[in-house]
């Protein structure tokens, strides 16, 4: 994953980090409660209540990561990202929410997600730090196949209208070649 797919995939956690917290603490009490009536080892028990927690504070340092860069960025692009990502906004309703062209929202939130990276990558949470850290994470492995799959779509789809605009181009090219001026098609 490069840096802007990291960026974008902590931003989509965001909201769903507090509840896998949640969850993981009920893993934690299920382990423990039933160590009660296992049989086995209890350092099982302890190991698998132990590699829970580091899980735990892995996903609340990427809330933390996210909430320390929104912090720091110009409050115009902390808003795009925060309508887009933490509120799940299209980018039409953040334009028609905030009063501004569509074109002017794509402006901002590539802007904003250029400087979230740039924060990121700073602070030392670069793709490689993400990786190691999240890389094995499932939710974060979904968010990636999810922007790497519309990543895939966007750039298919500008590859076909180039190749229209070049059979176009073309076909303009064989009929003037033939003598046609244009004025006459009209």
């Amino acid at each position: 994953m490069n840096q802007e797919t990291w960026s974008k995939s902590l931003l989509q956690a965001y909201t769903t980090l507090p509840m896998l917290t949640k969850i993981i603490d009920r893993s934690n009490m299920s382990e423990a409660l039933g160590s009660f009536s296992y049989a086995g080892d209890t350092m099982d028990t302890v190991r698998a209540i132990l590699n829970n927690n580091k899980r735990k504070e892995a996903l609340i340092n990427a809330k933390v990561i996210v909430d320390n860069a929104l912090a720091s960025m110009k409050p115009a692009l902390k808003r795009v990202l925060e309508l887009k990502y933490l509120r799940k906004m299209k980018c039409e309703d953040i334009a028609k929410v905030d009063g501004i062209s569509l074109r002017n929202v794509f402006r901002r939130q590539s802007l904003a997600l250029q400087a979230f990276s740039k924060y990121c990558a700073t602070k030392g949470y670069d793709c490689q730090w993400l990786e190691e850290r999240y890389g094995k994470e499932q939710i974060f492995i979904k968010l990636n196949e999810r922007i790497s799959a519309k990543v895939e779509r966007r750039e298919k789809k500008l590859a076909n209208e180039s190749n229209k605009h070049q059979a176009t181009k073309i076909d303009i090219g064989r009929c003037r070649s033939l003598g046609y001026d244009g004025a006459t098609f009209a």
